[in-house]
């Protein structure tokens, strides 16, 4: 003869069943919502200083003497160059190559404006490729020292660019491509790139209020 289950266990048991996928709905509910708010949260522009001086209103305020500092090489291999103009900097660098006219390298530093849409896209871009490992020809990006900012490296080309999701404009560097200084080695291109991006986090930081 087949024992009877009790009515009282038949219900416990209805009741744990229809609980189960209440709670498994729920916990999938938070932790869409989570992963929603953090995307959400990635997606916003990092809390930043003021850089008005710098990327909105710059004006070349560092001297032979300091760039030589920064890039730690003597001061007698730095000069200003002949062609200045408002909001630019231009140094002529000795110890990096020689173009076909003899002339030293020239680095120069000044602010383009392509508008803050087109800083972000810029800026998730380069993020989205170095993520995927999709970057090429060594280009990059990282976080400034400041923590606020973005400092892009293109050394095929010559070039190193702060970008600030808050701002307009970002400040672009360029010391040129190798084959421009047809003298310049391997070794030295690499230590310009080096020596690039430490003069943007030393501006970063000079301008930082």
């Amino acid at each position: 003869m087949k024992k009877s289950i009790p009515i009282s266990i038949i219900v416990l048991l209805l009741i744990a069943c229809g609980e189960s996928p209440k709670k498994s709905a729920q916990e999938q509910k938070e932790n869409t919502d989570n992963t929603t708010q953090k995307k959400e949260e990635s997606g916003k522009p990092l809390p930043s200083g003021d850089y008005s001086s710098l990327l909105i209103d710059y004006q070349c305020d560092i001297t032979a003497t300091e760039l030589a500092n920064v890039f730690n090489i003597p001061e007698a291999d730095v000069s200003v160059t002949e062609y200045q103009r408002p909001g630019r900097c231009g140094f002529n660098i000795k110890g990096f190559g020689k173009n076909s006219l003899g002339d030293n390298t020239i680095i120069a530093w000044f602010l383009e404006n392509p508008g803050k849409a087109q800083v972000k896209k810029e800026i998730q871009s380069y993020l989205k490729d170095q993520a995927n490992n999709e970057s090429v020809l060594g280009m990059g990006i990282e976080l400034s020292e400041t923590g606020d900012s973005y400092i892009v490296k293109i050394p095929h080309s010559g070039r190193i660019v702060i970008m600030n999701e808050n701002y307009d404009s970002w400040l672009f560097f360029n010391y040129s491509q190798k084959g421009i200084y047809k003298s310049r080695t391997e070794e030295q291109h690499a230590a310009l790139t080096k020596k690039t991006i430490v003069l943007a986090n030393y501006l970063l930081k000079k301008h930082k209020r």
